[in-house]
């Protein structure tokens, strides 16, 4: 409920901004670079939701799992085997989403660092995955912070184009 509501207000600035724009767009034929800068700021909007609509499609099972060993209530035996190899699963598949994901080329201007964001989620993935594959306790610390430092480049990007930060981190844990 909190990631529909979290869309909803994001797409509601999108339109506001949009609808604020749409005058002067179609009496203007050259882009003033301000008309630019909006453009660049809704791609880069629309952008940054994709990946948490995109991490949320694969990660159930692994949100599951983080979920229960949080709450110090994870199963035991063949339920924890099970649990363990389908948060694995999940966590190979969100790693293949986040490597799927293609950088606008309207984005040009920030793609060094939308590049690097991504490739730091990805070494999380790859992280939790082995993490998971490992016999014993499954430890994430390390994997959690691989993914806090992509979800602080993103709000480096999100503040330069004036957008509100947020946590794509938060977004695709709950």
């Amino acid at each position: 409920m909190k990631k529909l509501l979290l869309l909803l207000a994001a797409t509601s600035m999108i339109l506001a901004a949009c609808g604020s724009n749409e005058d002067e767009a179609t009496t203007t034929t050259n882009a003033s670079p301000k008309e630019e800068k909006t453009d660049t700021t809704i791609d880069f909007m629309k952008f940054y939701l994709s990946i948490s609509q995109t991490i949320n499609q694969a990660d159930a099972d692994l949100n599951a799992f983080e979920l229960a060993q949080g709450k110090d209530a994870l199963p035991e035996g063949e339920e924890l085997t099970a649990m363990k190899a389908a948060a694995k699963t999940s966590a190979d598949e969100t790693l293949a989403a986040v490597q799927s994901i293609e950088i606008p080329a309207t984005l040009s201007e920030q793609e060094k660092e939308i590049a690097s964001a991504l490739s730091k989620m990805q070494e999380s993935y790859t992280m939790k995955s082995e993490a998971l594959a490992s016999e014993g306790e499954v430890v994430l610390d390390e994997a959690n912070a691989k993914f806090e430092e992509a979800d602080a480049e993103l709000n480096v990007l999100l503040e330069e184009a004036e957008l509100a930060p947020s946590s794509i981190l938060k977004e695709v844990s709950l």
